[in-house]
């Protein structure tokens, strides 16, 4: 049985394909603002780009994914802190028959359209793979400041880095937001209903819409915690701003008696 690997990895929040494609002098055979595909080392080898920060090498030699992983190791950030990484296998199936499996892809004939299924929907999965990480990161973040309101019965103070996690929940939550298409259908599944349950069925395999769903309320979950931490705040301030007014009036009342009591005497 004729097997064809491919490997994906997510290397930047954000990739400009622009930018790849200039500096790295690439010809692509099919471009757009979300995915570049470029002919590798051979017949049937390909390297796809998708501006969502993932690369997939399909039939593509090891020499050349290293070389491709080290030019591309430029366009990586201080922020791009992980790599996530994925591996699967396009096979000719022996029955004759279309079907996707834990591990592998079974197809009648290799196509130019069942490679671009399995490697988009690869690149989806490490790609919510990096995000289910920084997600469970910020989680952990979420539950010490929980644990300590629980711990110490009072909110927590700008100085302790509130208002910075704040920014750092606000800006992955934009980030994720940002890639919501990844999870879309690509255009080669519309008319063609046989890759239609290609996809369908890779796609229930690699749980990409259950571990979305999961992405989704993980989030929810981490923006409530941070709306009841931000009011908690603001009904502090608010308080010591009460008192300090309540004790200049008193301050206040108190020079006043005291001033009239001069001139009395």
């Amino acid at each position: 049985m004729k097997s064809y690997p491919i490997r994906a990895y997510h290397i930047v929040e954000r990739m400009r394909l622009k930018d790849v494609r200039d500096k790295l002098a690439l010809v692509p055979k099919e471009f757009s603002n979300y995915e570049m595909v470029v002919q590798a080392d051979g017949e049937n080898s390909y390297i796809l780009y998708y501006n969502f920060g993932s690369v997939v090498f399909f039939n593509v030699s090891d020499a050349v994914l290293e070389r491709e992983m080290a030019r591309l190791s430029e366009f990586r950030t201080p922020s791009d802190t992980m790599r996530t990484s994925d591996n699967f296998v396009i096979e000719i199936s022996d029955t004759g028959q279309n079907k996707a499996l834990f591990d592998r892809l079974e197809v009648r004939a290799l196509s130019y359209d069942s490679i671009k299924i399995a490697s988009v929907l690869l690149a989806q999965s490490t790609a919510l793979e990096y995000y289910e990480i920084l997600i469970e990161d910020l989680l952990e973040k979420t539950n010490k400041f929980s644990r300590r309101l629980e711990r110490e019965g009072q909110p927590l103070t700008e100085s302790e880095g509130l208002i910075k996690f704040i920014g750092m929940c606000l800006n992955m939550r934009q980030e994720i937001i940002a890639n919501l298409y990844i999870v879309d259908s690509p255009d080669e599944v519309w008319e063609n209903n046989e890759l239609e349950r290609l996809f369908t069925d890779l796609k229930a395999i690699l749980d990409i819409d259950v571990r979305y769903r999961a992405l989704e309320h993980k989030i929810q979950i981490i923006q409530e915690s941070i709306e009841i931490i931000v009011d908690l705040a603001k009904s502090r301030r608010a308080m010591r701003l009460e008192v300090i007014i309540v004790i200049l009036i008193a301050v206040e009342v108190v020079l006043y008696i005291f001033s009239i009591l001069f001139k009395v005497s």
